[in-house]
């Protein structure tokens, strides 16, 4: 005796996950049949011209029309979801298809899909009935421009709602406004310019250098990160200041000089050398200083902890005291060059290479033989 063929039956299924027709058009979901759906894709086409998922609609129809002229029993059902198109639109959208697959018997699921979040779905829509078609619309954009929305959306709210950005993405523009428009108010526009170009300068520099983490690093690390965070700080105002000292010994020893390059550019060949000079001569002490004082703030750090990088600490001090010397007497060069500074020039340069080479041939090759056991 021959089986007869199981009669096959299929629901061809639209979904809206985002309940488009019923925020739009008002219309209540699930829509089954061809005239419901037909006139709920027209209800949202002139509720929202730009919708895709009334064309989705249309395509579900179209595909039915196409399944009943071939001979297959079919149906055609739209089904909504929520407009938070999270758990709740998925759980709405399988409540409603189980509804749908009650009212008939159906073999499987032809899935008609505009793209993008929808096809999301099609895992939920599998432990229904088995989908035996999935059939993508595009209309309005393509599934990677959609999907490129999707993305600029998600990264969006990470700027807006994730504290990590948001005091970069909001806080520096919400401080740059509010001391802006005080200034502005105050009648203190250049200083507003000034400070806008202050605030994201600074703003820049510590993203740039992972200033933020270093701190927050050295803070992790109890007392010996109190100590290098503290001569950090002590060496960049150090600094900041011989700077500020190194400017001021070039305007005092010869403001005619800048004031001709400031009218003539060109002139900074000719003058260069000589400002030059002079501003490393006036910087050269507070600088040297405040990168000792680093140097010596991360020594006492590591002998505190009991690290063997103090021995790289001291290595940096000592190659510090043999530039010293070197540098120096090359600014007094260029302030005004003599035979007797020239020779004095390559003498310490001299001396700082036989300091370096003993240093590197002998001491050196010994402490870095022992092991470092901690990171910095």
């Amino acid at each position: 005796m021959s089986g007869e063929k199981e009669h096959e039956r299929y629901l061809v299924l639209c979904v809206d996950r985002d309940d488009d027709l019923g925020t739009k058009a008002r219309v209540q979901s699930p829509v089954v049949g061809r005239d419901a759906a037909m006139a709920a894709a027209t209800k949202l086409a002139l509720a929202d011209p730009e919708e895709a998922d009334s064309n989705a609609i249309f395509s579900a129809v179209k595909t039915y029309d196409e399944l009943v002229r071939q001979g297959t029993d079919c149906e055609v059902a739209v089904a909504c979801g929520d407009t938070d198109r999270g758990i709740q639109a998925d759980r709405n959208v399988s409540r409603e298809v189980q509804g749908v697959l009650r009212g008939g018997n159906y073999t499987g699921i032809v899935f008609v899909s505009d793209g993008g979040d929808d096809e999301q779905l099609v895992p939920v829509l599998q432990g229904l009935k088995p989908i035996v078609s999935v059939k993508r619309v595009a209309v309005k954009h393509s599934q990677s421009v959609e999907e490129t929305y999707q993305v600029l959306g998600r990264y969006l709210r990470m700027l807006v709602f994730d504290s990590h950005y948001s005091r970069w993405s909001l806080g520096v523009p919400g401080l740059i406004f509010v001391i802006a428009g005080v200034l502005i108010i105050s009648g203190l526009v250049f200083y507003a310019y000034l400070a806008i170009l202050l605030i994201l300068g600074g703003a820049f520099i510590i993203r740039g250098f992972n200033v933020d983490r270093t701190v927050a690093s050295l803070l992790r690390r109890g007392p010996y990160g109190y100590i290098r965070l503290f001569s950090m700080g002590m060496s960049a105002l150090v600094i900041l200041v011989g700077v500020f000292t190194g400017n001021s010994l070039v305007y005092s020893q010869d403001p005619a000089d800048v004031a001709a390059v400031g009218r003539n550019p060109a002139l900074l060949f000719s003058v260069g050398g000589r400002l030059a000079g002079y501003f490393i001569n006036g910087s050269l002490d507070l600088v040297w200083a405040g990168i000792g004082v680093y140097a010596a703030g991360a020594l006492l750090s590591h002998l505190a902890r009991d690290s063997s990088r103090w021995r790289r600490d001291g290595f940096v001090i000592v190659m510090l005291a043999l530039f010293y010397l070197p540098v120096q007497t090359f600014s007094v060069y260029l302030i005004g060059g003599t035979a007797a500074s020239s020779f004095l020039l390559i003498s310490y340069v001299l001396m700082g290479l036989a300091a370096i080479f003993a240093l590197t041939t002998t001491i050196y090759p010994r402490v870095r033989a022992r092991p470092i056991d901690e990171k910095d």
